[in-house]
């Protein structure tokens, strides 16, 4: 979640939706923005700023799926390594079954090795695996929250005076591995709305 004074904006982050390009370009127009959360939901924006504007990204959610299995397997950097080694574990199977199955949370502020460790920055409302939370539940048009849909990043970030320069995407074009009929209907009913 990124707070845009200048434009009395909230961004929600939803993972895999173009959320680290648009961030970037954000915090990097905008000298006073700020970001709060990584991938908070829109039910979390602090009090005082509830009343701004509200924006996020759908993406197509086998896509999303997809993009977020692919990154979990090569998933790096400053990270600590227990929610790494956690994250690429979670996706040591077949897509379909990660999808159908997965019980790991992609974002959460809490140790996974129980050494009393705290990230606030990783704080969301409603911790679950990725494969369970539909987008809705990030956006939450029933906030009043504007969504754009993830081909329509380069009209969103003209909207808002950004041009969308650092492009970079950790798991390469690939296409999506075909789903199991019971992963498909799976997606189909917990995913309808990003649909």
């Amino acid at each position: 979640m990124i707070l845009i004074p200048e434009l009395s904006t909230v961004l929600i982050l939803t993972p895999r939706t173009g959320s680290e390009t648009l961030r970037r370009a954000l915090l990097a127009e905008y000298p006073k923005a700020v970001q709060i959360y990584r991938h908070m939901e829109a039910d979390g924006v602090p009090q005082g700023y509830d009343s701004w504007r509200r924006i996020g990204v759908v993406r197509n959610p086998v896509d999303r799926l997809w993009s977020l299995y692919k990154f979990l397997g090569v998933i790096n950097g400053p990270h600590d390594p227990a929610f790494i080694r956690a994250m690429r574990e979670s996706a040591e199977r077949e897509f379909s079954d990660w999808a159908l199955s997965n019980e790991v949370v992609f974002t959460s502020p809490y140790d996974r090795t129980d050494r009393g460790r705290f990230w606030p920055e990783f704080c969301v409302r409603h911790p679950l695996p990725e494969n369970r939370k539909s987008q809705r539940i990030y956006i939450r048009p029933d906030l009043g929250t504007e969504w754009w849909t993830f081909d329509d990043l380069e009209s969103l970030a003209d909207e808002l005076g950004v041009q969308l320069t650092h492009k970079r995407n950790a798991t390469g074009e690939s296409h999506v591995a075909p789903l199991s009929p019971e992963a498909a209907a799976y997606i189909d009913r917990v995913h309808r709305w990003d649909f």
